[in-house]
């Protein structure tokens, strides 16, 4: 996407008062985006320890050779949010390591 695209969408934002300027508005909508992922990853997380009351090594020790179709797949969705949810944090954490060297 272009920067004048980018510019485009930001501006009513910034013209309606609602944010300072557009890099304002730019690293508040990321931050949103980034906190809503972390949350809907930690609602699969937890849905699945609640189903198994089990965290994921426990879960991997009791399945390891012997799961049935339905406790690999919530093992296989337990694993890709652990991973993509420490990945969102990651970016958070650099987000914010980025808005402090500014």
């Amino acid at each position: 996407m272009k920067e004048e695209s980018i510019s485009k969408i930001l501006k009513p934002l910034v013209k309606s008062g609602v944010y300072k300027n557009e890099e304002v508005a730019l690293k508040d909508i990321i931050a949103n985006h980034i906190e809503n992922k972390i949350t809907n990853y930690e609602k699969i997380i937890n849905r699945i320890k609640e189903k198994y009351n089990m965290n994921f090594e426990e879960l991997t020790s009791k399945l390891k050779n012997n799961a049935d179709y339905e406790q690999e797949e919530d093992w296989m969705d337990m694993k890709g949010a652990i991973v993509m949810k420490e990945a969102w944090e990651k970016a958070r954490k650099d987000l914010i390591k980025e808005e402090h060297h500014v």
